[in-house]
């Protein structure tokens, strides 16, 4: 390139020598420009990409993906190379030193992280004294409750080795959504799935607590719902409504409707990891199971969903003796079930609506997850 300026430049020059005034300035003007541009080119711009982050087309040509590679990647399931390329095109990369740190504990989140090589380290400190929660290897993805509340930070992380991640932010998923909706369709249900995991686990760690002062079970009770009030960000109904009767109508054609009368459970109902139960009218209460063989007193939780909610605790009401919670109909209950093979067809066939759909199934299992987070944390 360097040369190549260079030569072209002088080429110009020569139309100084000419007769002609104008070729004389276009030829002087040319040259000129294109020697700024060299200038801009060598000092200017490394500074700029260096700064941004940018991955670039000669990135995506190096990146070292393969099948074997985005398996090991929660955000990349279900998808081909090419597509996890594309995906990772819309985000940039960090690299991080061992030792560094990334966030702090209450720091304001807006970005999510993929662990592209390395390692990170989740850690509380208070006092002065380090708490280690867990350490997050190759694949692994965090920080999406920061992504999609923009929440404080529940810990600290830092790298525990030399590590490369791959940032995600807003900037990133609503050109994402634009330009390639089938993607990002599949990057929020790789969320979607990862989150409905996190308050599966969340929910039951709250279900093995004990609370033995029945004075305070009211209060306990009471504060859970203004909780409730707090955290949620957008109301389910709203949702579904800004979705328009078109698109509603095309979602439940990539359904399974099932009608549940009242005081009946919903023990027909089988759900699979990457499957998601809404209900659409009536009102279901999921209700934490005590073990008959357990001669301890156990305050139990209730979760009731209603109004087009995502009734996210269904995961706890596996069909067998692991079972620790169960769903029953209290009004005559009609629920749609999105099966993750139903969910990859909409996302084929219809993949702006899917994007759409998906993302805001992340922000439902988002908010639900924070509540069951802060009542796990004032239990």
């Amino acid at each position: 390139m360097l040369f190549s300026t260079i030569a072209l430049s002088a080429g110009f020059i020569l139309f100084a020598q000419s007769e002609m005034e104008s070729q004389v300035l276009f030829g002087t003007f040319t040259a000129f420009t294109l020697l700024v541009c060299l200038a801009i080119d060598m000092t200017f711009l490394p500074s700029v990409v260096m700064e941004t982050g940018l991955i670039t087309v000669w990135d995506y040509v190096g990146l070292k993906f393969d099948e074997e590679f985005i398996g090991g990647i929660d955000l990349f399931q279900n998808m081909t190379v090419r597509e996890a390329k594309i995906a990772s095109l819309m985000a940039y990369p960090e690299d991080l030193k061992q030792g560094e740190l990334l966030f702090s504990e209450g720091d304001i989140g807006d970005e999510m992280y993929v662990i592209l090589e390395g390692s990170i380290s989740i850690f509380l400190e208070k006092n002065g004294k380090r708490t280690d929660l867990v350490r997050l290897e190759k694949g692994n993805t965090f920080g999406e409750m920061g992504l999609f509340r923009k929440a404080e930070r529940s810990a600290s992380a830092e790298a525990a080795e030399k590590t490369r991640l791959l940032v995600v932010n807003r900037d990133c998923l609503d050109p994402l959504k634009k330009r390639n909706p089938k993607i990002a369709a599949k990057l929020f249900l790789n969320l979607a799935n990862r989150l409905q995991s996190s308050l599966k686990d969340t929910d039951e760690r709250l279900l093995a607590q004990k609370d033995f002062n029945l004075t305070s079970l009211e209060a306990k009770l009471n504060n859970d719902e203004k909780l409730a009030e707090q955290e949620i960000s957008i109301k389910p109904e709203d949702l579904w409504e800004s979705l328009g009767a078109k698109w509603r109508h095309k979602l439940q054609s990539f359904s399974e409707t099932y009608k549940v009368a009242r005081g009946k459970r919903l023990s027909k109902i089988k759900n699979d990891k990457g499957d998601f139960l809404f209900i659409t009218s009536g009102t279901v209460e999921i209700a934490s199971i005590v073990s008959a063989k357990n001669d301890t007193f156990s305050v139990g939780y209730c979760w009731t969903r209603k109004d087009f909610d995502l009734i996210g605790e269904y995961s706890l009401c596996t069909p067998n003796e692991t079972a620790t919670a169960r769903a029953i109909a209290r009004q005559d209950s009609t629920l749609l079930q999105f099966t993750e093979t139903k969910l990859l067809a909409l996302a084929k066939h219809e993949p702006r609506l899917a994007a759409q759909f998906l993302e805001d199934v992340v922000c439902l299992l988002s908010d639900q997850l924070a509540i069951a987070d802060k009542r796990l944390q004032n239990h």
